[in-house]
């Protein structure tokens, strides 16, 4: 396998490469993929905010249910954009930028008309600045779980009650196992 050639995987969890590829946290972005696909199948732009190793853009790339032109993966972290940009490299993706910043503090003056932005990892992104600086009328898609320490969500109405959406497209649960507990996640896509 490619990613086990790039680095030396230890782990099974946690902020690692391995660990990203849990098979819960993949099969949660095959569900946004699936429900993204039934209301945008072809994207301009796709803002990923908290990207860590670009495991989207890498199922987006492998399996392409979205035409997505450009993907544009946001993380503060360059250890995490270095490992993204080895393994889309590898996967043979050319529409990726990899950008490190504060997800707060993004314009998304390249999201155009037709773009996305996605944010799996709102109990790890602080504050609602990500969410305020997105253009009203733009399609968005987010994820959150319960059973964690920093932000709770116990269901797709406490998403949509934090980041209210003009219209929701979609609002669901899946129940899933992560290495260490079982627990659910939530999702949300709709226009701002």
């Amino acid at each position: 396998m490619i990613v086990d050639e790039l680095y030396n995987l230890e782990e099974s969890s946690g902020y690692s490469l391995e660990g990203s590829f849990t098979p819960d946290l993949v099969f949660s972005k095959l569900w946004l993929m699936r429900e993204l696909a039934k209301i945008s199948p072809d994207v301009g732009t796709m803002y990923i905010l908290g990207s860590w190793y670009g495991n989207l853009s890498l199922l987006l790339t492998r399996f392409p249910q979205i035409q997505v032109d450009q993907m544009i993966n946001v993380d503060t972290d360059p250890e995490f954009l270095k490992g993204s940009r080895d393994i889309l490299n590898n996967a043979g993706a050319r529409n990726v930028e990899h950008m490190q910043a504060d997800a707060n503090r993004l314009d998304y003056r390249q999201l155009g008309t037709d773009g996305v932005v996605v944010n799996v990892s709102l109990n790890d992104i602080k504050g609602q600045d990500w969410f305020n600086h997105i253009p009203e009328g733009t399609l968005v898609a987010m994820q959150a779980r319960d059973q964690v320490e920093n932000e709770q969500f116990a269901s797709p109405e406490d998403i949509e009650q934090k980041f209210p959406l003009s219209q929701v497209l979609y609002s669901g649960s899946l129940d899933l196992e992560d290495p260490e507990t079982e627990y659910t996640r939530f999702m949300i896509i709709g226009i701002k």
